[in-house]
């Protein structure tokens, strides 16, 4: 037999068995690839919980409740940090974390807005003594910008987005009359844009000038940039709809649950997006794409509040039954590809 042909058949073979190999490996692990599962139930609110924010930098979370209390919570023990932080003494419905770790602002159901710092050891927070008094009503929006100098807000009742410097409490920009309630905030990744999501319209500003950049008429409980800054993702009752952040031209829209729409939020990443709604559900979307991931994190309640970690790998939710959860995020179809390409690797080359 010509020895080349055996070669060629011996390649094959081998060809084969390592496909064999990597498929029974990869059928015998998938839940270390692709499963979605519940991580740590953090149990401790006395109600339930509209907001909840990762800390940069940090294993910690923040949550904010309608108990009146912020509360801190060690993801690598799943225990409450200190005790709760009830300052605000009214409802807490809104939290958000600075880029750089170490602030946090949240904001109340009577229009008061409190500014935290996060202590040298990751390990508390400590309020800091500024007022930053303006709103007249219920905060339903905060974000820090991109230098965690300023942050935005948005309120309800008195119709109105201001810009505020942290360090003196300041308003640097507005109070901006939107006209309708005003219900989300969200800076573009390199912090030259501001928009904010109302009863009526989604806006758009340059921030330092307060130049109206966009409107489009469409209603916007929620509303976020996309990480690379080129499109807005907003949702309002049932549906999702992904804009072009310059034009305001619709690149997709879709109903994503059968009840309404509470929170949104994008991975680090910008491979997805994810929702949570009073239909008890938690659902995923690719960003590419925008086809459904996985199937939906079923809750026990509505589910409220919706943050990523910054590593893309967790993301906490919070619900009606008082209690904060973290869970694997699942896996878009582009990110399985990469994991099985990065799997398949190890088993040909790992001795």
């Amino acid at each position: 037999m010509d020895s080349s042909s055996e070669r060629v058949r011996e390649g094959a073979s081998t060809e084969r068995a390592i496909q064999e190999t990597i498929k029974a490996q990869l059928d015998d692990a998938p839940h270390r690839l692709f499963n979605t599962f519940i991580k740590m139930t953090l149990k401790g609110h006395k109600r339930e919980v509209p907001e909840v924010a990762f800390i940069h930098g940090t294993r910690l979370l923040v949550t904010g409740s309608f108990d009146k209390s912020l509360r801190v919570w060690d993801l690598d023990t799943g225990k409450q940090v200190g005790e709760p932080l009830l300052d605000h003494n009214t409802s807490v419905l809104r939290v958000a974390a600075s880029p750089d770790g170490r602030w946090i602002v949240s904001g109340g159901l009577n229009g008061s807005i409190l500014v935290w710092e996060v202590a040298t050891d990751k390990t508390d927070l400590k309020r800091v003594p500024i007022s930053f008094e303006g709103h007249k009503g219920s905060i339903y929006g905060v974000v820090f910008a991109p230098d965690s100098e300023t942050f935005a807000s948005a309120s309800a009742r008195d119709k109105s987005v201001c810009v505020w410097k942290r360090e003196t409490g300041r308003i640097v920009l507005g109070p901006l009359n939107v006209g309708s309630w005003a219900k989300s905030v969200s800076y573009s990744p390199d912090g030259m844009k501001l928009a904010a999501g109302t009863s009526k319209h989604i806006i758009v500003w340059n921030p330092k000038t307060g130049e109206e950049l966009l409107k489009i008429e469409q209603e916007a409980f929620r509303i976020a940039f996309t990480p690379d800054g080129l499109r807005l993702i907003s949702g309002s009752g049932r549906g999702i709809r992904i804009s072009d952040a310059t034009t305001g031209d619709i690149i997709k829209q879709f109903d994503a649950h059968i009840k309404s729409i509470v929170s949104l939020s994008t991975a680090p990443n910008g491979a997805k997006f994810g929702t949570t709604s009073l239909d008890k559900t938690t659902r995923f979307f690719d960003l590419t794409t925008f086809e459904p991931i996985g199937e939906p994190l079923e809750h026990p309640d509505e589910v409220h509040g919706l943050a990523f970690s910054e590593d893309n790998q967790l993301i906490a939710t919070s619900c009606a039954d008082n209690l904060v959860r973290t869970w694997t995020v699942p896996l878009s179809d582009s990110e399985k590809e990469l994991q099985q390409y990065a799997f398949m690797l190890v088993v040909l080359y790992d001795p």
